[in-house]
């Protein structure tokens, strides 16, 4: 059950679920958490909260002072990865399907939100941010399940799909790129909403599956400017997150758009969207171009780096964050099988968890194996991945593989 108290009130052991003040404007990476310690609630009153919502199913109540003490030293089960029998091979079905519910209530949000431009109020905007917090909160607890539902989907234009999984990526690059709280929620806002500006744009050229004409390059280049144009309707739309709408598509080496921008004038926030936006676009498919391969669409990134256009840091965050071969890549194996990524470990990136497809004379395995290549015995056949396969070249059907993988 859930309870506002008076921050006076709040005592270690009991659980935050909300706070009287805007997650928007606090410089807490989250308002919902275990409390501790007694220095967490003289933080708290230094910024001036004086009311929170606790949840007794999660915590203490007003009246549980005798267990205080003893859940305040308890570890907090959050921070914790999670037991399972599945997580030495793949993911934990419980983190998927949390990510899986919270990625789906982000997406219904910002859908709506893109759906009520033509009469926007101040409502819509909280609406954003809500969504914000629920994406950061979901990183928190279940990072590698919300980044992997990204390399799992299927081709999706959707304007706010694009948006979700875009802001994921760039939040989840953020923390390892060392971001602080506040500029993590200004990345977050900005890229949910960085594409606003195709609102504004005719459906069939969206929808066009041609490459694009020098005329349509015009007009979607467009987006960038019309999209700071729509968020200037929203007084209080960060300036900070309009500029990374505005400028997403700008490259260091000055080869982008709108404005042509370079090197430092480029705010490192602003290339941490790029990016993401970028490798979301390729693995998607957006703009008239076919989904690229995970593994293809990290190396063109990583040439596009070498080659002045990206920070080079920041796309060794997103590697480190999704590995070499990210999950959904097809590869190949050094005794010529064939097999598909379906999980990256943190600790050996890799080494990723696949399973079998093909044998080696390229005919297809009746029981599909699992093999988690960062724990081989010297008992059996040693395998590491040789190199990664182009599925359409190969004949795969990517999505079936994909809907195949969990």
């Amino acid at each position: 059950m859930k309870k506002r108290i008076a921050i006076q009130d709040l005592r270690p052991g009991m659980y935050i679920a909300a706070m009287d003040q805007s997650w928007f404007q606090t410089p807490f990476l989250r308002h919902k958490w275990l409390v501790k310690r007694d220095d967490e609630i003289t933080l708290l009153r230094s910024y001036g909260v004086q009311e929170v919502v606790i949840d007794t199913e999660k915590g203490c109540d007003v009246t549980e002072t005798s267990s205080l003490h003893e859940a305040s030293t308890a570890p907090d089960s959050s921070d914790e990865t999670p037991s399972s029998p599945h997580s030495t091979f793949g993911p934990n079905p419980e983190d998927i399907e949390s990510a899986r519910l919270l990625r789906a209530e982000a997406i219904s949000t910002l859908d709506l939100f893109f759906r009520q431009m033509e009469s926007p109020s101040p409502q819509h905007l909280l609406e954003v941010r809500s969504v914000v917090s629920t994406l950061l909160d979901g990183i928190l607890e279940h990072q590698s399940a919300m980044v992997a539902l990204i390399q799992m989907r299927r081709f999706d234009a959707n304007l706010a799909t694009h948006g979700v999984d875009t802001g994921v990526l760039a939040m989840a690059i953020g923390q390892e790129s060392g971001c602080p709280p506040s500029e993590l929620k200004l990345l977050g806002l900005a890229a949910l909403v960085h594409d606003i500006g195709q609102l504004r744009l005719p459906l069939n050229l969206l929808r066009k599956v041609e490459p694009y004409t020098p005329q349509d390059h015009k007009l979607i280049q467009a987006h960038c400017e019309m999209g700071k144009t729509i968020l200037n309707q929203f007084p209080d739309f960060p300036e900070e997150s309009k500029q990374m709408v505005l400028q997403h598509h700008e490259r260091l080496d000055g080869s982008g758009y709108p404005q042509g921008l370079q090197g430092s004038t480029i705010s490192p926030l602003t290339q941490i969207l790029s990016i993401a936006d970028t490798y979301d676009a390729q693995i998607s498919g957006r703009c008239s171009q076919p989904p690229v391969p995970p593994a293809r669409a990290l190396s063109e990134l990583y040439r596009a780096a070498i080659a002045g256009q990206y920070a080079t840091a920041i796309v060794q965050h997103l590697i480190q964050l999704l590995g070499v071969y990210p999950i959904g890549s097809l590869v190949l194996l050094n005794t010529g099988e064939q097999a598909v990524v379906i999980w990256v470990h943190s600790h050996s990136r890799l080494t990723p968890t696949i399973k079998l497809l093909k044998n080696a004379s390229g005919q297809p395995y009746e029981e599909q194996e699992i093999i988690d290549l960062s724990s081989q015995t010297n008992n059996g056949t040693f395998r590491s991945i040789q190199e990664s396969i182009d599925p359409h070249e190969a004949g795969w059907d990517l999505p079936k593989v994909l809907d195949s993988l969990w």
